[in-house]
C-alpha cells in the first residue's frame, strides 16, 4: 500500500512540474480575469426601445434611495463608462451591477431591482422606451447589446 502512495505521489508531482514548465500561466486568485470582450453581432441592440418608461422609474426610484448614496448619475453618462460597455451584452453590465452593487452589500437587490436599475442607466443616457418591459431572466437579458447612440 505504501509503495502505491510513493508512486501515486511522484506520478502527481512529475504532472506539476511538466505544467509548471510547459510556459503557460497558471491563473491564481491574485491574477485578475479581464472581461472578455464579445463582438457585437447583428443583433437586437438597446436602441431597440427594451424596457418601459415605467420600469425606468422604479429604477430611477431605486436610484435616489439606494445608489445615490455612492453615486450620480454622471457616473453613469460619461465617456469613461460608455466607452466600456459599448457593444458588450446587456447581460455583462446587468452581471456587474449584480455582483458588486450596493458596495456595501452585494447581492443584496433582486432580479427586478437590478435590472431596474440597469434600465435607469439606458433611458439616463438617452435611450428609447419600448412597449415592453426588458425581462428579469438571464435569457432575454443577454438578447441585447449596448448601443448608446438610437
Amino acid at each position: 500500500m505504501v509503495r502505491n502512495e510513493r508512486l501515486y505521489i511522484g506520478v502527481v508531482a512529475m504532472l506539476a512540474l511538466a505544467s509548471c514548465s510547459s510556459g503557460t500561466a497558471v491563473p491564481t486568485a491574485e491574477t485578475p480575469r479581464p472581461m472578455p470582450v464579445v463582438e457585437a453581432r447583428d443583433e437586437p441592440t438597446t436602441a431597440d426601445g427594451v424596457f418601459t418608461l415605467a420600469q425606468a422609474e422604479r429604477g430611477a426610484q431605486l436610484f435616489t434611495s439606494t445608489c445615490s448614496e455612492c453615486h450620480d448619475q454622471a457616473d453613469w453618462t460619461e465617456s469613461g463608462f460608455k466607452g466600456r460597455w459599448e457593444d458588450q451584452s446587456v447581460f455583462q453590465l446587468w452581471y456587474y451591477i449584480n455582483d458588486r452593487m450596493p458596495y456595501d452589500d452585494p447581492w443584496s437587490l433582486t432580479r427586478q431591482q437590478v435590472t431596474d436599475a440597469l434600465v435607469y442607466i439606458l433611458s439616463l443616457n438617452g435611450l428609447p422606451a419600448g412597449n415592453t418591459e426588458l425581462a428579469t431572466d438571464d435569457d432575454s437579458i443577454d438578447d441585447y447589446w449596448i448601443k448608446w447612440s438610437p
